[in-house]
């Protein structure tokens, strides 16, 4: 969470979105979960700040409920919150089309990777996680070898592809090369994936695609 994202971690992001993120030191941003009852802060708004980002404002809370949320339009949302969030933060993404970037476990959000920041974090008290700065700012994809795949959509067995929000207009056996974590994230490839790519019987781990616009 964001309380445990190291300054370097905060640094680079802060870095990343003046620079190939190419967002305005006037852009409104907005850094949730971040705030406790005595006014503390988590090292992001600072490390943005010290950037030379302007317009920072601070809140507790997640935006979450499209009536309710402490989010004003337009604002961009540039936070570590807790992982158990994600789900609903990405239904609500998906209703208002709001920029963020948010680390996030795979397969969560939607978006490209922050390739500068790679998939494995440890935080401030050494606990190691699996995630990435995902965000829906800018295309980071950069081509990959297509022998580093660990499977293609056009050999699954499957007589279609699952019913969810990242495969269900989609159908096997068509050609689209699938990747593990580690060559998603350093490749730029937006956070399409599947978890149901089928060869002689058997159901493989999470594999990630790219898919035109679905950072967006």
């Amino acid at each position: 969470d964001e309380w445990y994202t190291p300054r370097a971690t905060c640094d680079v992001i802060a870095g990343w979105l003046a620079g190939a993120g190419g967002l305005s030191f006037d852009a409104p941003v907005l850094c949730p979960a971040d705030l406790l009852p005595d006014g503390s802060e988590s090292h992001m708004p600072q490390a943005l700040m010290d950037r030379g980002f302007k317009n920072i404002r601070v809140t507790r809370d997640l935006p979450m409920d499209t009536l309710f949320a402490d989010w004003h339009r337009g604002e961009v949302i540039v936070a570590n919150p807790p992982f158990t969030l994600l789900v609903a933060f990405r239904k609500w993404l998906k209703i208002t089309g709001a920029k963020y970037c948010v680390l996030s476990r795979p397969g969560t959000l939607n978006g490209w990777p922050v390739i500068e920041t790679g998939g494995r974090f440890k935080c401030e008290k050494g606990r190691g996680v699996v995630a990435a700065w995902m965000q829906n700012i800018a295309d980071t994809s950069i081509q990959i070898d297509e022998s580093k795949a660990l499977g293609d959509c056009a050999n699954c067995e499957r007589a279609r592809c699952p019913p969810n929000h990242m495969t269900g207009d989609w159908t096997p056996g068509k050609p689209r090369k699938l990747y593990g974590w580690c060559n998603a994230v350093n490749h730029g490839i937006n956070g399409c994936w599947c978890m149901a790519h089928t060869i002689k019987g058997k159901r493989n781990f999470t594999r990630f695609f790219h898919k035109d616009g679905a950072g967006l």
